[in-house]
């Protein structure tokens, strides 16, 4: 059994590249709440609603494609380098499949809205800003597939790059596309959503090419001849990815009826709870880094056999982690009403401070479970110890937070749905730290090895590929 790296400055080096890459994803929201914000109360409603109920339907495929990199880890920490091309290109085939069935709910959105139960207006902004997003379910998978290998790897600066282009490009294109300017005619909410596609679709062409372009990549994967379909292999990534894919799926179910909820109290509450949660997915960020770098470094230290490594990384990682949280947790307290401000005109900001105080406090506290929970689901995914994690989602969000927040959002408002959500983050991670405690998590996957070939050796230490990255058209 070779060691693995898990020193700090390896979980700095795979999870500082994703903390940029999801900084740059989630400046897209962000951005697309800034500047929509800037068309009133009920756009800022609507482009919420409609972002949530498009990531519940991504979230699936997010998840789906999330076994590449398990797959891809695992590989790699038993010196299976064919086994990780071959992971990555039943990858790009469950990418295409998933676009497909992403363009099939397009004529299920206007029934969709209406049982949201928000505002006629703001289910009329939502629909069109939902529609228009699942237009980029192929630019989507791909870049999921292409980012998946890389993370895999432990080669986090090509999809950093990457979410750095989108970001710029998602910028520039909502600034003329919702404004009418440079050119553009103004489409309002319509426009945040054309942005979104257009600069998720380019970049994930791009990323894609440069595995498929790299020399480098493709001589040491065996891509060029690892290509064809495979429906053992194939089988073998659906059966790991599936319970991730209803994990993150079943979780977003619970947080859109939570957002039902909301809507249903107002446009205030609901324009509120979006900005709250915009702000929240800053400090997100940090905290889905530091779980891919669980998931990386848990699933290459079971595919080398080392099982301390993998217990004693997801501490590691937890332990950065809460240094980090405590930054955003403490302007959350401080610092509510200026964190509104970048979210709503100055002539509303009044109408839903009472509303955004008390969340930002709750939010607070969130971000730290929040933390805690995403570093374990993180290597506990790495391990492939996967169907425990959708169970604890299932339980966890449809026998606790879904019927907290059916009784008690009517009877306390906008301020208990959010403590429902504190519950459920409580409940999630005690249930994980109960598996952590045994052994049952540190079983491997099965792998995608040929039967047969004997795994290429690497040097002791750290795998052959967790060198530097190759550039992305080398």
């Amino acid at each position: 059994m070779k060691p693995v790296d898990i020193s700090y400055r390896r979980i700095a080096r795979i999870t500082g590249p994703v903390l940029v890459t999801q900084a740059s994803h989630t400046t897209m929201g962000v951005v697309d709440t800034v500047m929509v914000g800037r068309l009133g109360v009920t756009a800022l409603g609507g482009v919420g609603v409609g972002n949530l109920l498009v990531w519940a339907v991504f979230s699936f495929f997010w998840g789906l494609l999330a076994g590449v990199n398990t797959l891809v880890a695992q590989a790699i920490g038993a010196g299976d380098r064919r086994a990780a091309g071959r992971a990555f290109w039943q990858g790009v085939y469950l990418a295409l499949g998933s676009a497909v069935v992403i363009g099939l709910f397009w004529p299920l959105v206007p029934p969709l809205m209406r049982w949201v139960g928000a505002s006629p207006e703001v289910q009329a902004v939502a629909g069109r800003y939902m529609q228009v997003r699942l237009l980029g379910g192929l630019g989507f998978a791909l870049l999921l597939a292409a980012d998946n290998l890389y993370r895999g790897l432990g080669h986090t600066r090509p999809p950093m790059w990457a979410g750095m282009v989108q970001a710029a490009l998602n910028i520039a294109l909502n600034y003329a596309l919702i404004f009418g300017k440079l050119g553009a005619p103004a489409l309002g909410t319509e426009g945040a959503a054309w942005g979104t596609v257009t600069a998720q679709t380019l970049v994930g062409a791009a990323l894609l090419a440069s595995v498929l372009g790299s020399r480098r990549l493709r001589r040491r994967l065996h891509l060029a001849v690892l290509w064809r379909f495979d429906p053992g292999a194939f089988a073998t990534l659906v059966r790991l990815s599936l319970p991730i894919a209803l994990q993150v799926f079943l979780d977003m179910g619970g947080i859109t009826v939570f957002t039902v909820l909301v809507a249903r109290l107002g446009d205030a509450q609901i324009a509120a709870t979006n900005a709250v949660i915009q702000a929240w997915s800053v400090a997100y960020t940090a905290a889905y880094a530091l779980s891919v770098g669980a998931t990386t470094l848990v699933g290459q230290a079971v595919g080398a056999g080392r099982e301390p490594e993998a217990r004693r990384v997801m501490r590691r990682v937890l332990k950065l982690g809460v240094g980090v949280m405590a930054v955003p947790g403490v302007l959350y307290v401080l610092f509510p009403e200026g964190l509104m401000a970048l979210f709503v005109k100055a002539s509303e900001l009044d109408a839903l401070l009472p509303y955004a105080r008390p969340l930002f406090s709750i939010v607070a506290v969130c971000v730290m479970l929040d933390l805690h929970f995403n570093v374990l689901s993180g290597g506990l995914r790495g391990a492939g110890d996967t169907t425990y994690c959708m169970l604890v989602n299932l339980g966890s969000a449809w026998l606790l937070f879904v019927p907290a927040a059916l009784l008690v959002t009517p009877r306390y408002g906008v301020v208990g749905a959010w403590t429902c959500m504190v519950l459920y983050l409580l409940a999630m991670n005690a249930l994980f730290e109960l598996r952590l405690r045994g052994r049952r998590w540190l079983r491997p996957v099965v792998t995608l090895t040929v039967p047969g070939a004997t795994p290429t050796p690497h040097p002791a230490g750290v795998p052959e590929l967790s060198g530097p990255p190759p550039a992305a058209g080398e």
